[in-house]
């Protein structure tokens, strides 16, 4: 769920030594867990929840045979009686479950008081039997690809192809009927983005394994693929210039007023280069509404393109500060980004799942090319070729009477989508909606919001839980009746106004859609700090969506 951008990193597996210093239980549903420390990754701020490796089959129709490890963290109730558990799945495909620990004291503070939170590290990714790439990138992306995928095919053989949604949904299964062996209580499973067709799939293979499902960001299992990216980020941003024209002070300070028309512009500015001295091209401006889009980082990419549009002398010097900021590695050597953790994904588990069962609806590559040519969001050329090259590489490798249907249960339901989210979004609703069964399936759609419904949906009352969070426990609490959604009214929504600060750090001017810039250095960006250091810790929020890429 992090992040839009496919990065190509080779991943090392954890070390022996590491593993062994997490408690394992062994396979069988009727002894307890044995638990034990998290890892660093997994550990909440308080130290309050424990973890435990637990053996499963690698493939769950021959379960005697070769096992692997899955990680289960669990955060017992603050109050000491607890209602219940809710079971947390990451997206992704291939994100790590570390992602929800460092929730603990926020987005998920609503539910750590009364509820036993769970998380399950999906079966190849983190802490969990890892899958990565051990060969070095190479500038040849298609020899790194299949050396890649030669290497891990030769380690596990065909168990390569168990690392999928079905198997991840039986570890589920299992997992939660193992932490019942001496408390039974109600489950409720929580999965967002990828780990909606996760529950989805949980779903299928045990249609009475929990009380109840809540679905955020919901990738539909049929009539979608990963192709449509490209195209369903540019209807997001029609979404969100419509938003913008309802807004009175974006719409009396944009000079287009449909995409059609700045179209026809950009394509006079990139083709005829119009607009001399612009570094920005336009495969730049297209990963930047990519960002902009699923970072919500609108009060940028709004003026952006605004300043692109008109695209004077001043323009273009706000226009150069911004892209020195995002692609010249400017933002990255001022913010100084932590090392990634290298168990926080498995590009591997991402590779399979994403080109074996979210791959229904198929682009060719000179479709999508093509289709890039005069759009504003778009993966660049080289990453379609990468993407081009994985789904001849790890593509048509497995499949199941599951991949590509639809759930069909009687468990509670709740489903919640942001209009404005382009990774997953709410036009493929209907999809799920009619595989609904029962009166207890329901669906709440948050508007002016983006992807990851409980993280992103704050409302105006800064000093209370997210209204996905809101919505989330209130069906918790009473699955049977339609959950109050009265704080949808209180939204934050979209921001169209940047901060003086972060206007002046990235276009060189206080005010981003207007003003005359100065050229902006590290050394001028570290006199602006110093000059109002909490406006610019607040500006944070601002920066690392545009460079932690």
């Amino acid at each position: 769920m992090k992040g839009p951008l496919i990065a190509v990193t080779a991943l090392t597996l954890a070390s022996t030594s590491q593993a062994a210093e997490l408690t394992q239980s062994d396979f069988n549903r009727y002894l307890d867990f044995n638990w034990g420390k998290c890892p660093a990754q997994f550990q909440s701020a308080d130290g309050k929840n424990t973890c435990t490796l637990a053996d499963v089959p690698l493939n769950w129709q021959a379960p005697d045979d070769k096992k692997i490890s899955v990680l289960v963290s669990k955060y017992p109730a603050k109050s000491g009686t607890s209602k219940g558990q809710i079971w947390l799945l990451q997206g992704g495909p291939g994100g790590s479950g570390s992602f929800f620990a460092k929730q603990l004291g926020t987005t998920l503070a609503p539910f750590t008081e009364h509820y036993d939170l769970f998380v399950l590290e999906h079966r190849g990714v983190g802490w969990s039997t890892h899958l990565a790439c051990s060969n070095p990138v190479v500038s040849d992306y298609a020899q790194y690809a299949q050396t890649c995928f030669d290497d891990l095919h030769q380690q596990w053989g065909d168990g390569l192809f168990e690392f999928n949604t079905t198997a991840a949904a039986r570890d589920l299964d299992y997992v939660i009927g193992k932490s019942k062996v001496r408390d039974w209580q109600p489950s409720y499973v929580y999965g967002v983005s990828y780990g909606t067709l996760w529950a989805q799939r949980f779903s299928q293979v045990a249609p009475t394994g929990a009380q109840a499902i809540i679905l955020d960001s919901v990738l539909p299992p049929a009539e979608f693929g990963n192709d449509l990216w490209d195209e369903n980020f540019n209807a997001t941003l029609d979404d969100l210039l419509a938003y913008c024209q309802l807004d009175t002070g974006c719409q009396t300070r944009l000079n287009f007023s449909s995409l059609s028309q700045l179209r026809l512009r950009l394509n006079d500015i990139f083709t005829t280069q119009s607009c001399p001295g612009l570094d920005f091209d336009r495969q730049a401006l297209q990963m930047l509404s990519i960002l902009g889009l699923s970072r919500s980082v609108e009060q940028i990419l709004i003026p952006t393109l605004h300043r692109l549009n008109r695209c004077n002398s001043d323009d273009v010097m706000a226009l150069n500060n911004l892209h020195t900021f995002i692609f010249k590695g400017l933002g990255k050597q001022i913010m100084q980004l932590p090392a990634k953790d290298p168990l926080g994904f498995s590009q591997v588990v991402s590779k399979l799942i994403t080109n074996n069962e979210i791959n229904h609806v198929q682009r060719d590559l000179q479709s999508k090319l093509a289709y890039c040519q005069d759009a504003i969001a778009c993966y660049p050329d080289f990453m379609n070729y990468r993407i081009h090259l994985d789904k001849q590489v790890w593509g048509n490798r497995y499949t199941d009477p599951y991949v590509y249907q639809p759930m069909h249960h009687y468990m509670p339901t709740l489903a919640l989508n942001g209009d404005l989210d382009p990774q997953t979004p709410h036009t493929y609703m209907s999809l799920i909606q009619n595989a609904f069964t029962n009166i207890n399936q329901r669906y709440v759609e948050l508007p002016q919001t983006h992807h990851g419904v409980l993280f992103v949906s704050q409302t105006h009352d800064t000093s209370t839980s997210t209204c996905g969070a809101e919505i989330m426990k209130n069906f918790i609490e009473d699955i049977w009746s339609q959950p109050d959604t009265g704080c949808i009214a209180n939204l934050q929504g979209l921001n169209f106004t940047a901060s003086a600060m972060a206007s002046h750090v990235l276009f060189g001017t206080p005010d981003a859609f207007d003003g005359q810039p100065e050229i902006m250095s590290e050394a001028n960006i570290m006199q602006l700090k110093q000059s109002d250091p909490a406006a610019f810790a607040q500006a944070y929020a601002t920066f690392m969506p545009l460079i932690d890429f």
